[in-house]
């Protein structure tokens, strides 16, 4: 282990230099590291694509991407996959391809690892997130006797419900168990002239259940990505040519018109493209089946950009949007976006004044995504719920990295605000910047957490500052509500 030149994340929107930095290879190297460096602050630094604080470290920085072992097991009915934390998804996609698997929920991006996606909560769309399917982790943490590192094996109860999504703080995952299921192919057309309404598309989730839509933003429209599960689970004839044109012209030449109106025309053009341009350059009702993942993902980290994704029940959804929409409008400038009825709710949190100045000061320029995501058994991933399913509202920029001030002022402002009307929950992953006091009131287990998170590390070592107000808030309402 040597000193490190500073870390950066895939957004550059965090940088820092840990004390120390290794890549274990082994169980027993990881065991060694943390009897080494028992003590000090560690985490874990995944794949470095996330937004948020959750590998950033000042001490110890390790990265498991040596261990990446992938093992399929098969007993009677049983499938499933023992997968090294460090193993990037793409290459576990790929490697379950080969031999004719995948696993039950693939996301957007392949990039990070997968303990890492695991442990933020990473979803797709139709599904529970990844961190609902893992069956047993392997964890690296302290002995509570005899303070050395040991190998835990978590497989049941509310830890196993803890660690599916614990943001590093109960120790070094070194390995996760998941079910794998057959390969099997998506169905998939995309739809914006029998969509355009939030309901319209809401309706459709019956017939299309692994769908994904879009708001598009100064139209104010909605546009749907149709997917279910092809009962004759055959790629279709045009499957090469539909992946070329996603390819080419979404992932490619769309992105590039939005970094040239974005970074080069300041913005100008952006509400010209969304209401004439865009809806006539998406092809619609083109019907292509496809082995799933290349269906569920995209090329999103082709180019650098920033993201807030917040999450609403279904029953806060329609409210939620029709805010956004209110919301979107004032920061491109229309000072009266916000009724009076909505400026009476929002008196009470203090906030009208900053939502005043922020007026005119930010212009959404990309399409926002919204998914569906059933409920987790976890208790604090992003979609834990005990009723009903989750919608995740994304909201990306592709604004340069020193010209961010404005998302910066929207992604603040859109947590506080959502948060307090909708009870919206920011990524654990991604822009995250409500108070530890608000996430606490969000996440009603979050204190059972922090008990679990003790009896691992009773001296906080695997929390960083930004994890640590995080249960710290847990520990103060707890105490609130015995006094």
């Amino acid at each position: 282990m040597s000193p490190l030149p500073r870390l950066t994340n895939f957004g550059r929107n965090l940088s820092w230099q840990p004390k120390y930095f290794a890549q274990p290879s082994s169980e027993q190297e990881v065991l060694d590291l943390l009897n080494q460096y028992r003590g000090r602050q560690i985490r874990v630094i995944g794949r470095l694509h996330a937004w948020s604080e959750a590998a950033k470290c000042d001490e110890v920085s390790l990265d498991l991407r040596n261990m990446s072992s992938i093992v399929l097991h098969h007993e009677g009915d049983d499938h499933w996959v023992e997968v090294g934390a460090g193993c990037q998804i793409k290459d576990l996609i790929r490697e379950l391809d080969r031999q004719g698997w995948t696993l039950p929920s693939v996301g957007l991006i392949m990039d990070q690892c997968i303990a890492g996606a695991c442990a933020t909560g990473t979803h797709g769309s139709g599904r529970h997130s990844l961190s609902h399917y893992v069956q047993s982790v392997r964890l690296a943490t302290y002995d509570a006797e005899t303070g050395q590192a040991v190998i835990r094996t978590i497989d049941t109860g509310n830890e196993l419900r803890a660690v599916r999504c614990a943001i590093g703080c109960l120790g070094v995952i070194t390995s996760l168990r998941l079910p794998i299921r057959p390969q099997y192919t998506i169905r998939e057309r995309i739809r914006y002239r029998q969509i355009r309404t939030l309901e319209a598309a809401l309706a459709a989730e019956e017939e299309f259940p692994l769908q994904q839509f879009y708001l598009y933003p100064w139209l104010w429209e909605y546009a749907a990505q149709h997917r279910e599960e092809d009962p004759d689970n055959k790629r279709s004839s045009v499957a090469r040519l539909y992946r070329l044109y996603w390819l080419l012209s979404l992932d490619l030449f769309l992105h590039l018109e939005f970094l040239f109106l974005v970074r080069i025309c300041r913005g100008w053009g952006i509400r010209t493209l969304f209401r004439s341009i865009l809806p006539r350059t998406v092809i619609e009702n083109w019907v292509v089946s496809d082995t799933a993942y290349k269906q569920l993902t995209m090329q999103h980290s082709l180019f650098r950009h920033i993201e807030i994704e917040i999450f609403v029940k279904r029953s806060q959804l329609p409210g939620m949007m029709k805010f956004v929409e209110r919301f979107l409008r004032l920061g491109g400038g229309e000072r009266d976006a916000l009724s009076p009825d909505l400026r009476t709710q929002l008196e009470p949190l203090g906030i009208l004044d900053e939502l005043d100045s922020f007026c005119g000061q930010y212009q959404h320029h990309y399409p926002i995504c919204i998914r569906k995501i059933l409920p987790d058994d976890t208790l604090i991933s992003m979609c834990s719920s005990d009723d009903e399913a989750i919608y995740a509202v994304s909201f990306i920029s592709y604004a340069r990295t020193n010209d961010r001030a404005g998302f910066l002022t929207m992604a603040n402002l859109l947590a506080r605000t959502t948060a307090a009307l909708f009870n919206a929950r920011p990524h654990w992953g991604k822009v995250s910047p409500l108070p530890p006091a608000i996430l606490n009131d969000l996440y009603p287990h979050l204190d059972q957490f922090k008990q679990i998170a003790d009896k691992f590390d009773p001296k906080g070592v695997f929390r960083n500052d930004w994890m640590r107000a995080v249960l710290s808030a847990a520990d103060a309402s707890s105490t609130l509500e015995k006094s």
